[in-house]
């Protein structure tokens, strides 16, 4: 469960602060974690942080995990770019805290592990433009051309390179997507190369709203073989600065 509702953390603005809420449910299970974002933004600087809580029966069996994604960085021709990146995972008493270095110029990333403070290793990670929350936020300026496929690289993609995909369902994919989330807007599939549970495949099914570019609800099919996570939106606060 490493990354649980990580697709689900998406809110795009300019010069705003936005605030959402989410929660995701599984099978019989009902609601098994919930999710707060804040995003604030301003014409050079940009910070995204959101925290992940597990509920009920997953967090019983994930020992009370709490996930916390930060990405903090630049604002440069409108676009995203990130100087540092942090996911901090709590779980059964320990604190395992992970932060990624960006250098652009020279196309390197610095990951430096710690466990309950202590560094514990530090190495050279493949380098990639963006973090996989910057990389969502950047889409807008991204997918400009019309294609079928669109291939990016994101530390937090796949765990060899980076690599993300993006495709928009169509036909009958995209008709069984609008039956099952019943809300409008736009449907795009993120294949992340990296399982975001045991038993799955690492795919994202996102339904954005095409005005803010904001997650209205996600899902990740077939989970452990049981059924669908499926997360949606509960609360959205824009302030404007």
């Amino acid at each position: 469960m490493r990354y649980i509702l990580l697709f689900l953390i998406a809110i795009f603005a300019y010069s705003k602060t936005y605030v959402a809420t989410y929660s995701a449910k599984y099978g019989w299970f009902g609601t098994i974690a919930t999710a707060k974002g804040v995003y604030e933004r301003n014409e050079t600087d940009y910070k995204i942080m959101t925290t992940v809580k597990t509920k009920g029966f997953a967090a019983s069996i994930s020992g009370h995990l709490t996930q916390t994604y930060i990405s903090e960085g630049k604002v440069i021709n409108g676009r995203l770019v990130p100087t540092h990146y942090i996911v901090d995972i709590k779980r059964h008493g320990d604190d395992y805290y992970r932060i990624y270095i960006f250098d652009h110029k020279n196309k390197s990333v610095i990951k430096k592990r710690y466990k309950n403070g202590k560094l514990t290793k530090e190495y050279k990670y493949y380098y990639a433009p963006d973090d996989i929350l910057t990389l969502y936020w950047n889409l807008p300026l991204y997918l400009k051309d019309k294609k079928e496929t669109y291939i990016f690289h994101a530390v937090g993609g796949s765990k060899k390179n980076g690599k993300v995909e993006i495709t928009f369902p169509q036909g009958e994919e995209l008709k069984e997507l609008k039956k099952t989330f019943k809300v409008n807007g736009t449907y795009l599939k993120a294949n992340l190369y990296n399982k975001v549970f045991a038993g799955d495949k690492g795919v994202l099914y996102l339904v954005i709203d095409p005005t803010n570019w904001v997650t209205v609800a996600g899902m990740v099919k077939n989970v452990l073989k049981i059924g669908d996570l499926k997360g949606k939106m509960d609360y959205l606060k824009i302030e404007d600065k």
